[in-house]
């Protein structure tokens, strides 16, 4: 099976917990999303240049709305970190690390990855979520398959969940106003998202599974990187 058909059937599994994500999972081809496999081996510089180039051609396309790069070859957590860390070095990255409070895990260290896009004549922050096959990571982005998902369209003008003006985008972003899906039935899905996610993490809220935290590593590992908060 290929890396691609492996994570897709892990994305459609009901221990994502996000209805949306499980959904837009069985329609790979549509809605315009991108689910490619990237070149993985080799110096973190030389990962992070392929993915910056990547998410660069697929801003320009209006086309597209969301990536998700799948790194099979990234099976260490360190160099995960070390490419994440060189997307820096890249325009219209940020990358910024935060201590992750209320860990139920250990100490660690969040990464904040984001990606400026086009947004209302100036640009908006997209928040990148990372998957993938380690221990740290909280059950819903412990993936089989390393993967960076992000929105790479046009925001909407308001918060899809707080309805208050976008600041920042995310995958929640992506506009399914064309597809048979009516009003009440996303409130229904965005319900069933928030129960299954908090039953995917235990029942306890994992502050690991914030949209807002990319990855996390742990201090030991960030301190040895000199990324540490």
């Amino acid at each position: 099976m290929s890396a691609r058909a492996t994570y897709l059937e892990w994305r459609r599994q009901a221990a994502i917990g996000c209805v949306f994500a499980r959904w837009l999972a069985t329609r790979p081809n549509e809605f315009g999303q991108k689910i490619v496999e990237l070149p993985s081996n080799g110096p973190p510089a030389r990962i992070a240049r392929t993915i910056a180039k990547r998410i660069d051609r697929y801003v320009a396309d209006p086309s597209i709305s969301a990536a998700a790069l799948l790194l099979p070859n990234l099976t260490r957590l360190e160099v995960l970190a070390r490419v994440a860390l060189a997307l820096r070095d890249h325009p219209g990255w940020r990358v910024n690390t935060t201590a992750l409070q209320n860990s139920r895990a250990g100490e660690l260290v969040a990464i904040h990855i984001v990606r400026e896009i086009p947004f209302d004549r100036e640009t908006c922050p997209s928040e990148a979520l990372v998957l993938g096959p380690f221990q740290q990571f909280p059950p819903t982005r412990f993936a089989p398959v390393t993967a960076i998902e992000i929105f790479v369209g046009q925001p909407m003008p308001r918060d899809p969940k707080t309805h208050e003006p976008t600041a920042k985008a995310n995958l929640a972003h992506m506009d399914l106003s064309n597809t048979d899906l009516e009003p009440s039935h996303i409130d229904v899905m965005w319900r069933k998202s928030q129960v299954g996610r908090l039953n995917s993490l235990g029942g306890i809220d994992d502050s690991r599974a914030k949209a807002k935290v990319s990855f996390v590593i742990p201090m030991s590992l960030a301190r040895r990187l000199g990324c540490a908060p």
